[in-house]
């Protein structure tokens, strides 16, 4: 007879090969014995032959049917990556230990991690229903209803959870969701809340800033907001203090994305009245079209240049001391060179149709809510008498094959030089927030701006219009992911007159 409890010693041993043999032996000789074939599929989970090991829990579920064995299962599913089959067997185990709290909040939080929402929803519910004392468990509850948009259901949870214990987790969501829901004053509140109980948390001071810049408060919102470029203080020495320096050399560098760097560069030309000297040091892609508008100023390729002070392009407005109250070059402060401009005319825009540029999708590791499908921007693409065309550069989904209307003018983009070329031949400019939607503004072109009903803090409250660029018109989301009405909006506002 196979000796089992040798098995199990050579099994804790990690001689899983040893082990094997034995409970191979053994099942050859007592086929229905669950409790073995669950100890030989734990050997094959340990070796990651995971075929092997779900083969043998569903042998011992089928025996002798228990929390153990529906865990193991679920175990051997999840390694495989197959999550929703996991998830079942881990409900399956539940129900045998359905008083058992620490087992079921371990579930919730594998759920969690591998975005299966509802069925993280339920177990924290059921953990949530043994011990309601569970200040973690309320805030993950939260987080999981926000991610279904369901706004309100995850404000309760959150303040649940500061019921049973003030706890920094719950503060720092609550005050950003708080933002979502456009109710600043409140997002303030709970943000510093949060960094009482975590003081100098980067994530906060950015939330914070955020919410300070969305009320447009420019002391306060640098004040936090400028611990986004903490990482570059190591970088870059001697951050300006906004003091003048007419002896000494500015080195303006770059943080953030290329609608960063476009939007802000209209207070470079203000920094030659501060400095002897000023070097600016910006992406390739966006240097050409920048320099190309701006005199006075030195464009580097590197960082590693002679300066005495450094400071960051994203706190321009701050330190140069100019509100949002009387923002520079609304009107446009960029230009497109003239034969390139003539290049796109006669290669793509010949025509007597209104000529309309799109962009509907940008990076998705951003912010995924800002993109919007190409099938939803249908009511535009079916109007009469109009030439489209896509400033899309990698349509990732190729979702431009099933519109053959649309000219594919993107493809041809190698910098912002060729994209502002190309936008100067539009009669009207459709976008989501993005870079190209800065460099529509920048150059004075007629756009539509799609926001999404939680939008970044430059787009302040609801307004229709923006301080930042008098071309730019705001269709904002009504619901949360619901691009339909903001699309109907632009239909009979910005082509009543086509």
């Amino acid at each position: 007879m196979a000796d089992i409890q040798k098995a199990l010693s050579l099994q804790s041993e990690g001689r899983l090969d040893e082990a094997e043999k034995i409970y191979i032996e053994f099942l050859k000789e007592n086929p229905s014995q669950p409790d073995v074939s669950n100890l030989l599929g734990l050997v094959y989970l340990q070796k990651n032959e995971l075929n092997r090991a779900v083969d043998l829990f569903q042998t011992a579920v089928e025996g002798f049917p228990c929390a153990e064995f529906y865990q193991n299962l679920g175990l051997a599913f999840f390694k495989k990556k197959e999550y929703e089959t996991a998830m079942k067997n881990f409900a399956k185990a539940i129900e045998f230990e359905n008083q058992n709290v620490d087992f079921i909040r371990n579930f919730a939080q594998m759920a969690k991690t591998v975005q299966q929402t509802e069925y993280a929803i339920d177990f924290f519910q059921k953990a949530l229903a043994i011990d309601p004392n569970d200040e973690i468990g309320w805030n993950n509850l939260g987080l999981l209803y926000e991610k279904k948009h369901d706004f309100q259901t995850a404000k309760d949870c959150y303040t649940k959870s500061l019921q049973v214990k003030k706890n920094y987790e719950a503060l720092h969501n609550l005050g950003v969701l708080y933002r979502t829901l456009r109710n600043f004053e409140e997002s303030v509140n709970c943000l510093k809340q949060a960094l009482l109980l975590s003081p100098n948390n980067q994530e906060t001071m950015i939330s914070l800033g955020m919410s300070y810049l969305s009320q447009k408060d420019m002391k306060n919102g640098f004040r936090y907001y400028k611990f986004l470029n903490k990482e570059t203080k190591d970088k870059y020495k001697n951050h300006w203090d906004g003091q003048k320096r007419t002896d000494s050399t500015l080195l303006v560098f770059y943080y953030a994305g290329y609608g960063d760097h476009i939007m802000f560069s209209r207070y470079l030309p203000f920094l030659k009245n501060y400095f002897n000297k000023v070097k600016v040091f910006l992406p390739v892609s966006v240097r050409g079209l920048i320099s190309k508008n701006t005199t006075g100023i030195e464009f580097v390729e590197s960082a590693n240049v002679d300066y005495d002070y450094s400071a960051n392009i994203l706190e321009l407005p701050y330190l140069l001391n100019m509100d949002f109250e009387n923002i520079p070059f609304a009107e446009g402060y960029l230009k497109a060179d003239e034969k390139k401009i003539l290049e796109y005319k006669e290669n793509y825009f010949c025509t007597d149709k209104k000529k309309i540029g799109l962009f509907w999708q940008g990076n998705p590791k951003v912010f995924a809510n800002r993109s919007i499908r190409l099938k939803e921007l249908e009511p535009l693409l079916a109007l009469e008498n109009v030439q489209y065309y896509s400033f899309v550069k990698e349509d990732e989904k190729n979702q431009i094959n099933e519109y053959p209307q649309i000219i594919n003018v993107g493809q041809t983009f190698k910098n912002f030089e060729d994209t502002a070329a190309a936008m100067m031949n539009l009669d009207l400019f459709v976008t989501i927030d993005s870079s190209v939607l800065h460099l529509a503004g920048a150059l004075g072109v007629k756009t539509c701006l799609l926001l999404p009903y939680s939008s970044e803090w430059r787009w302040f409250k609801d307004d229709k219009r923006t301080p930042w660029y008098k071309s730019v018109e705001i269709f904002k989301q009504q619901q949360p992911y619901d691009w339909s009405v903001p699309v109907r909006e632009i239909c009979g506002n910005c082509f009543s007159e086509n």
